[in-house]
């Protein structure tokens, strides 16, 4: 592109001479050039020869005439700026008195722009359209685990497979996220093709879950623990640190008794057993 502008602006040089004596507006309207002429102007002699009708004068004097970018000349581009408006300034300027808001009501005050969601007055829309669900504060909330991620988990060699597995190796291998709510639940997508026996301790599981894990020649118990037992599960060091003895073991809601396996114990035993 510099190369092209560095070529228009010689033959705007070039030409400038010419075309002022001749008034000639193309260079194709040129005559075939003489001797003379092509020794005095080879450039111009070379562009007649090669025929190029679409150079004409007109765009080889912009080019010559026109600055390239430096840094002594930039600029916004017209209409980028605007000057400030100068208001209660007289009756002379137009903008006095009251400042081109008019005469009172809610625009002219400041501070007119109402808060988000005000209709005036009347009956906002969050209100005039009646609810739909709820949300269940007494809900419990269980991070989904499927079969066939834990069982890529213990292939990789994350998971161990010499003792039981517990919600604190599930979160350290990220396995699960970091919140947990209150424990895992075990799921079956995968289950065709579980093959691991592994035994695990978790809040919850699955009728499928729990059935591909025992034909694999694993076991699955499902542990009850609180929130403050859950924590000290996965933060024993936090305790610690607070020089603080590790809670004792809750035992379930009288509403929950009977779908757990045992109530989780602190530490937990992670020891293969016959009955596992």
């Amino acid at each position: 592109m510099q190369r092209r502008a560095s070529l228009l602006v010689s033959l705007a040089r070039a030409w400038s001479g010419t075309a002022a004596a001749s008034g000639l507006g193309s260079l194709a309207a040129l005559p075939a050039p003489s001797s003379s002429s092509a020794a005095a102007s080879p450039v111009l002699a070379a562009l007649q020869a090669a025929g190029r009708r679409w150079l004409t004068a007109g765009p080889v004097a912009q080019a010559a005439e026109r600055e390239f970018i430096t840094l002594n000349a930039l600029a916004d581009n017209p209409g980028a700026t605007h000057a400030p408006k100068r208001v209660g300034r007289g009756i002379g300027s137009g903008l006095g008195k009251t400042s081109g808001r008019g005469h009172k009501g809610q625009k002219a005050r400041n501070g007119r722009k109402p808060r988000l969601g005000f209709e005036g007055g009347q009956t906002p829309l969050r209100l005039r359209v009646p609810l739909r669900g709820f949300h269940n504060p007494h809900g419990r909330w269980y991070r989904p685990l499927n079969l066939d991620t834990l069982q890529q988990w213990v292939l990789d060699g994350r998971l161990p497979k010499d003792r039981v597995i517990t919600m604190k190796d599930l979160r350290d291998s990220n396995c699960v996220g970091r919140k947990m709510g209150w424990g895992v639940r075990l799921l079956g997508r995968g289950a065709g093709r579980f093959s691991q026996p592994v035994h695990l301790q978790v809040s919850g599981v699955s009728d499928s879950a729990r059935a591909a894990i025992e034909k694999a020649g694993g076991s699955v118990t499902t542990v009850y623990y609180n929130q403050l037992g859950l924590r000290a599960l996965v933060k024993p060091d936090w305790f610690a640190a607070k020089g603080r003895q590790l809670p004792r073991p809750a035992r379930p809601p009288p509403k929950l008794e009977g779908r757990f396996d045992q109530v989780g114990e602190l530490p937990p035993r992670t020891e293969i057993t016959a009955a596992a």
